[in-house]
């Protein structure tokens, strides 16, 4: 909707959240997704590169298919050429 500064508010709340974690880590990973995103439409490169690296991190041994992973992979790719 636009409103991408909120949005970034909003999850980097929920990186800081440490008590759902453990039932709801898929949540706690796919903010930093959610995050790339969003750091990548403002032009904030360095930023969305971090967080792509992060969430990959988190779902490295996630099952292979999954379509955020391999999104976020190609994302990755196409900030560090």
């Amino acid at each position: 909707m636009g409103e991408l500064d909120e949005a970034i508010e909003q999850f980097e709340r929920i990186q800081e959240l440490t008590l759902g974690r453990l039932n709801y880590g898929d949540i706690y990973a796919k903010s930093y997704y959610m995050l790339g995103q969003i750091f990548e439409q403002k032009g904030w490169h360095g930023k969305a590169l971090e967080s792509y690296e992060k969430f990959l991190f988190l779902w490295k041994d996630a099952d292979p298919g999954i379509a955020d992973v391999e999104d976020a992979r190609e994302r990755l790719a196409g900030l560090q050429n």
